[in-house]
């Protein structure tokens, strides 16, 4: 009996272009599923490069139900990620006839972290409320790779990757008295073996309290600590002043400038790139 319908996708990359284009895929990826309940996908790369990805779908209809009522390649993310593509091949449709994967065995534990402060705990969907002032925010989200979020509900659809997604580790953090109140998060992003990308989001009334730097540099000090990973690196927007100072805080150095990596609702943007190695790692 046919269960389920899986896409097989090939791409071949121009050159430097990496990380744009997995930044981009996993935002469409999440977007798809939120909108259409897709069973969601994994990106891997071949030993010669090039970039295939294993999309799941419950059956053949919804698949193409979803991409008739949604112009997906009409937003930004799909369009970052075409961009990135220097050659793609033909897809190839298969009808899955058993299925052994076990859901979410490859997704990492999220333990509980503390601070002198916070409490450092797993984000969840409804952190929404508590979060919708973060990404409803005009000069919060002006550097973020999409606009401002209109409502609570768009606001636990965009949260969903960053709590269900694989190769993520999402913190909430809170004050301990008030553990419900998100007040902001940190995240780790598996971007290769040993090295992982950090990011953070807070709401504006928190900010100028020291409190996403106590937070980030809980999970940095987490990451090298008990990971075990040997490199930690972040991308921002040259002109996020605020971004800037906290990484160079946290020890991060700036490595190198990509010219237009970005098209985002305020334009297309360069990107600059932060890193910080682990002890020993050097």
């Amino acid at each position: 009996m046919i269960m389920t319908t899986a896409l097989l996708y090939r791409w071949k990359l121009k050159p430097g272009r990496d990380a744009e284009f997995r930044e981009a895929w996993a935002e469409g990826t999440r977007r798809i599923h939120a909108a259409c309940g897709s069973h969601g996908a994994c990106l891997h790369q071949d030993g010669d490069g090039l970039y295939w990805s294993y999309a799941l779908w419950p059956s053949e209809g919804v698949r193409k139900a979803c991409f008739k009522e949604n112009d997906w390649f009409s937003q930004d993310c799909f369009i970052a990620m075409q961009d990135c593509i220097a050659d793609r091949f033909e897809e190839i449709r298969l009808d899955v006839t058993d299925n052994e994967l076990a859901p979410g065995e490859d997704r990492h534990a999220v333990p509980v972290l503390s601070t002198e402060r916070l409490l450092l705990r797993p984000l969840r969907l409804d952190d929404a409320e508590a979060l919708f002032p973060a990404l409803s925010d005009d000069g919060n989200m002006r550097y973020w790779s999409s606009g401002p979020l209109g409502d609570v509900t768009a606001v636990r659809e965009y949260l969903r990757w960053n709590v269900e997604g694989a190769g993520v580790q999402t913190w909430a953090f809170v004050r301990p008295d008030t553990p419900d109140d998100a007040l902001g998060w940190v995240i780790l992003m598996d971007r290769g073996r040993g090295v992982a990308e950090i990011g953070y989001m807070s709401r504006p009334d928190i900010q100028g309290s020291g409190h996403v730097r106590e937070a980030a540099r809980r999970v940095v000090n987490y990451a090298f600590a008990e990971r075990k990973l040997r490199r930690l690196y972040a991308d921002t927007d040259p002109d996020n002043k605020g971004s800037i100072k906290l990484l160079e805080k946290l020890g991060f150095e700036y490595e190198g400038r990509l010219r237009a990596a970005w098209e985002t609702h305020i334009g297309v943007r360069d990107s600059l790139i932060y890193g910080l190695v682990g002890p020993g790692a050097e």
